[in-house]
């Protein structure tokens, strides 16, 4: 897979959310302790979806499969311990990895945290008519607010407008045993009540015995990967999710230290899929669907639309937009058959439109298609019925440059826009309005470092985005009628 944008794994490292970097960087590997079938080709698929499986190997192990699924309710009965004194008043014990670690969650939701404060930005971002708000750090941290952030915030809008969050408020102090840090862990609303929580208690980074990591939000549904840490190096991941609004989730994966294959899970609204050697789908109360795609080191990071698991395989030069349903499995979805001059990747939807990055003329001495755009179409799962239209260029040096997918809502589209531009001013967070290609640059600052990161969410309204500061991230929200009159596409 082509990963350009390696930046933003660097920005989320630097934020404290070396776990989360580490887990995009993840998904190749082998496992010699099972078989399972070749993916199968439904009928109507193209020449290409058979070139594309044929060159995986059906004999592949699935680790995910041999690292067998956890019974809902086998949460770990422990001995109580000492509840530390930085925990939450009124907390409790949640024992992971057969109560070797302990986490602490509210035993009822009264209990809960209080929900996000924000306040005007801070930043340089450029003209004075951007109406900007940050999450404001109302948590004890010695970290320059308002960079308390770890990692990155997956998000989602819910049927009444609400921008939903995962995130991970970063707390740090010094010691006399020297610096310490602290999460707390949340599934929040923008603008309305904490859903969820957890807290990881403080603890020295150079020894972090435990880290617990977002691994994404949908409509109603939470997943989180909770990794045992050695040397710098994950040892093992438990995965927890389901409702985001259980207060011990249970588990739902756990990989251990013998696969060579790390897998998560990605939480959607119907299912969920793990993340590994391949990508396995599976329903909520853990019914196996199937497999999405076989050799997933050649796929990028898989993201949900509804009940649909939407990712791309971007291994040069082979770039195809493909798509998973229930229905009739993984197949292609926007691809050139048998045509290698062209490519499309980085797809992103909300149900409504579908957006992805395409490339045309590849030559058999080019490192990169020479020319690239960004394409939309009508959203569907039948390949037949994709209409692309052209709406501007893409500068990015390749498709597959986001390590996270564009966000797409109310007829708009954002993308972390980076290309080594010579001017900062140039590169940004870009917003593409999908009736006509008209654009908007938020543009990284001048001389103070950092810039914007990955965008997470679109309202009618605003643009919500990571943030990267000096020492870590926030997430920024943005009026779009602060943005100015746009610029008409190429």
């Amino acid at each position: 897979m082509t990963h350009p944008g390696w930046t933003q794994v660097a920005w989320l490292a630097a934020a404290g959310g070396v776990v989360a970097a580490t887990l995009l960087a993840r998904g190749c590997g082998a496992d010699s302790r099972g078989a399972v079938p070749p993916v199968g080709q439904p009928d109507g698929a193209d020449a290409s979806d058979a070139a594309f499986e044929a060159g995986l190997d059906s004999t592949s192990p699935d680790s995910n499969e041999a690292n067998s699924q956890l019974d809902a309710d086998a949460q770990p009965t422990c001995t109580p311990q000492p509840i530390p004194p930085d925990v939450p008043q009124g907390w409790v014990e949640y024992p992971v990895m057969d109560c070797k670690y302990r986490l602490y969650v509210p035993p009822s939701r009264d209990l809960l945290p209080p929900p996000l404060a924000w306040e005007p930005c801070t930043q340089d971002l450029g003209p004075d008519s951007y109406t900007c708000r940050q999450i404001k750090v109302d948590w004890p941290t010695d970290i320059n607010p308002p960079y308390a952030i770890g990692g990155n915030a997956p998000a989602y809008v819910d049927t009444h407008g609400n921008v939903v969050m995962q995130l991970r408020k970063l707390y740090r102090r010094d010691t006399d045993q020297g610096r310490e840090m602290a999460y707390m862990a949340v599934v929040v609303e923008a603008d309305g009540p904490v859903r969820q929580a957890f807290w990881e208690d403080y603890y020295s980074p150079e020894g972090a015995p435990v880290v617990i990591a977002q691994r994404g939000v949908a409509r109603g549904k939470s997943s989180w990967d909770i990794s045992e840490w050695s040397g710098g190096t994950s040892i093992r991941d438990v995965s927890v999710g389901g409702d985001d609004t259980l207060l011990s989730p249970p588990v739902l994966l756990d990989v251990l230290d013998s696969s060579p294959d790390v897998a998560t899970v990605v939480a959607g609204s119907d299912y969920y899929v793990e993340t590994g050697y391949n990508f396995r789908v599976r329903a909520w109360d853990g019914a196996d669907m199937g497999l999405a795609a076989q050799g997933a080191g050649a796929y990028s990071p898989p993201t949900w639309v509804g009940p649909t698991l939407l990712f791309a395989r971007e291994s040069f030069p082979t770039y195809r937009v493909r798509r998973w349903t229930a229905q009739d499995g993984a197949r292609e979805l926007v691809g050139f058959g048998s045509d290698m001059t062209k490519g499309a990747g980085d797809p992103g939807s909300d149900g409504k439109d579908l957006v992805w990055i395409q490339g045309e003329g590849l030559g058999p001495n080019d490192a990169d298609f020479p020319v690239k755009s960004i394409m939309t179409s009508p959203f569907s799962t039948d390949p037949s019925k994709i209409q692309p239209r052209r709406l501007r260029r893409w500068e990015p040096q390749s498709i597959g440059t986001p390590v996270v997918a564009p966000v797409v809502g109310c007829g708009l589209a954002a993308f972390p826009y980076l290309y080594g531009a010579a001017n900062p001013r140039d590169e940004g967070l870009l917003v593409v309005r999908l009736s006509d290609g008209m654009w908007w640059i938020l543009p990284n600052p001048v001389g103070i470092g950092g810039g914007w990161a990955s965008p997470i969410a679109l309202t009618c309204d605003e643009v919500f985005s990571m943030y990267q500061g000096q020492g870590g991230m926030t997430v920024l929200r943005v009026r779009l009628d602060s943005l100015g009159p746009g610029t008409a596409p190429d």
